[in-house]
């Protein structure tokens, strides 16, 4: 037991320098900062300098979204990382019952079972000793009271007789917070198979999020270098440059559900490749939840840049060549978009085709 015991504490470190990467957000945050730039600065000041008119504001706010997809893909894998790290600690004494976060990562004391009789006398009186209830409890004033105020906000770490804490009560009370309980050396086997279990599929959802925020943000700052290029007109924002930022528009939209559901469908051709001929992957909502947010956002960029394209269709002065081209941006989009909301809408418990 004490063997495997070691070995679960070498894998958790695993998963948790895991997470440290992903917690960096390397791949993100080197790219973000290119679709802020050139979104914000660039296209939306060339969209909202000047007079102010309908296909403009349309643009703008499709514009906009893309970036509120990008920062909302990036909440969601901050959001999973945090629900990673920390987890809820049910405390319960004399009646009274408190749910605290903690660390997921419990605090450890050493098994019940471990200690003899006479070793565990000597183990009590040392933890009770001053020197070592310092070491969690300072021994001052200012420190005794910041502990207080914080056990102050879980009734059930309150001592049960006295009506004043001691230090040794401070200490029982900061190691409740920090889930540190003795066990028994099998019930520490059992917690640490749980805590694995629970590590692995949190873990999983991370990192999928992470890739899928990552492939948007990619996709994104390709958009926003293409509709880029349009504000760099030295004869101000023309009609054939608004065309330009809508066709980008209209065309990020379809892509960027399908690129979003990639790895989901890379996750089901791996299952295919193991033999299976059914996949429920797309049933679990942890693994979708990316891809319903980011739909929504695409369909309604699509639906904003499409009705400033088809507006400009009809706009005095257009050319045959950028009618024809606007024509065959927005079929193109509008097939690429109906083939990702069927994929997207598609009923639970779809056969994986080979």
């Amino acid at each position: 037991m004490r063997a495997f015991v070691q070995r679960c504490e070498v894998r958790l470190s695993t998963i948790h320098r895991v997470a440290t990467a992903l917690l960096s957000g390397a791949g993100i945050l080197v790219l973000l900062p290119a679709v802020e730039r050139d979104t914000v600065i660039s296209v939306l000041r060339s969209l909202l300098h000047g007079a102010l008119t309908l296909d403009r504001l349309l643009l703008t706010a499709a514009v906009a979204m893309t970036v509120v997809c990008v920062l909302g893909l990036l909440w969601m894998v901050l959001l999973q990382l945090t629900r990673f790290y920390f987890h809820a600690s049910h405390i319960r004494r004399d009646g009274t019952e408190n749910y605290t976060p903690r660390f997921t990562l419990t605090s450890l004391r050493i098994p019940l079972d471990e200690l003899g009789e006479a070793s565990t006398i000597e183990y009590e009186q040392l933890r009770s000793a001053q020197h070592n209830l310092e070491l969690l409890v300072p021994a001052n004033t200012k420190a005794r009271d910041r502990i207080d105020r914080q056990l102050a906000a879980y009734p059930a770490l309150a001592p049960a007789t006295a009506a004043v804490r001691s230090d040794a009560d401070r200490a029982a009370a900061l190691l409740e917070l920090a889930a540190a309980r003795r066990r028994t050396l099998l019930d520490e086997v059992v917690k640490v198979e749980y805590g694995m279990a629970r590590h692995m599929l949190r873990l999983q959802v991370v990192i999928l999020r992470y890739v899928k925020a990552l492939l948007v943000v990619v996709v994104t700052v390709l958009a926003n270098y293409i509709a880029a290029a349009a504000v760099d007109d030295p004869l101000g924002l023309r009609s054939v440059d608004q065309r330009w930022i809508a066709a980008t528009m209209v065309m990020w939209s379809p892509i960027i559900m399908l690129v979003v559901a990639s790895p989901v469908r890379w996750l089901e051709s791996l299952l295919r490749a193991e033999g299976a001929d059914r996949s429920t992957v797309r049933d679990d909502p942890e693994f979708t939840q990316a891809e319903d947010v980011t739909s929504y956002i695409a369909v309604a960029v699509w639906l904003l840049a499409a009705v400033v394209l088809v507006r400009l269709q009809f706009a005095h002065g257009i050319t045959q060549q950028a009618a024809i081209a606007s024509g065959l941006t927005l079929a193109t989009s509008t097939a690429l978009l109906a083939f990702g909301l069927i994929h997207w809408l598609r009923p639970p418990g779809t056969t994986v085709r080979s």
